[in-house]
């Protein structure tokens, strides 16, 4: 299986709302999207209106942050001259300025973008940044993956207050950014392999796959994958896996309704009593129990604001 590729496109416009007056700072568009060899660019799944044709670029109203992940392009700006993009890059869109980018298309890549605007981000970027230099080589971070994957996942569940959440997380993941890029922190070549295959478990979460399938995707022996991987996580790659199902079990089980059944499925679980003797001997009550407890709390929430 061809894990690199295996992947869906995600992508969430949003709404603005009252919160960005409060916050000076609002999210209007996160997503994902894997371009493999010799397709179109940009991909299907943007709303109707959307317009960019790389060969002619274009300039936009908003900041956009992407990050790449996975294969080659090029990026170029009224200010920077045209600069290739490699995976481990992330470049940022100024508001008002002529840019444009694309895989390369032999290869394509694989990208995170969030757009965002607000006062609040035009006077710390215009301060931290330089419009001649918006790329940063920061290599693969798994935890500026994980930043992108809470952002779309509070997109998609838009619940009260979550601008507020999405612009905290904005601000995070700039922080994070701008101290990797400012100390060029982002480890050893081996400790890069283990960053590429964390990213790899965390965006194939819902697929059939096996740490000694995650070590052939890095061009590593399982037995130098698992030692290089718990030296660097503490944990072994079988572990590590389990933890990132558990936590998007709990995250079905207290944000959707799904049936027991339908998530042990959508994980991969061999049955739904394994799934739930897996979560039982993780978290001490069965996944039922945990979903009740949840909503007990969500009215008792309720009552308390009447």
């Amino acid at each position: 299986m061809d894990f690199e590729y295996n992947k869906h496109n995600v992508i969430k416009y949003l709404p603005t709302n009252k919160d960005k007056d409060i916050w000076e700072m609002s999210i209007s568009g996160v997503g994902f999207q894997s371009v493999k060899p010799k397709d179109s660019y940009p991909p299907k799944g943007h709303p109707i209106g959307y317009t960019f044709n790389p060969e002619r670029g274009r300039i936009i109203d908003e900041f956009t942050l992407v990050y790449i992940t996975r294969g080659e392009g090029k990026f170029q700006s009224v200010n920077c001259p045209e600069e290739k993009i490699t995976k481990g890059d992330a470049f940022l869109l100024f508001p008002g300025e002529w840019h444009t980018y694309q895989p390369t298309k032999n290869i394509g890549w694989d990208e995170y973008f969030v757009a965002f605007r607000g006062e609040y981000f035009d006077k710390l970027l215009n301060k931290i940044i330089h419009h001649e230099t918006p790329i940063f080589h920061i290599g693969i971070n798994d935890q500026i993956v994980k930043h992108f994957g809470e952002m779309l996942d509070c997109a998609w569940a838009q619940k009260a207050g979550f601008q507020a959440v999405l612009s905290g997380i904005m601000m995070h993941m700039i922080g994070l950014i701008y101290s990797i890029s400012k100390n060029q922190d982002y480890g050893s070549a081996s400790m890069q392999k283990i960053q590429e295959a964390c990213v790899l478990m965390r965006e194939n979460i819902y697929n059939k796959f096996t740490p000694e399938d995650i070590a052939g995707s890095i061009n590593m022996s399982y037995s130098n994958f698992r030692k290089s991987f718990k030296q660097y996580t503490g944990i072994a790659p079988h572990q590590y896996m389990l933890q990132l199902k558990l936590s998007k079990v709990k995250d079905l089980l207290s944000s959707t309704e799904m049936s027991i059944q339908d998530i042990a499925m959508k994980l991969n679980f061999e049955s739904a009593d394994y799934f739930s003797y897996f979560f039982r001997s993780k978290t001490g009550i069965n996944p039922l129990s945990y979903r009740k407890e949840i909503e007990k709390q969500r009215e008792k929430a309720k009552k308390n604001s009447l």
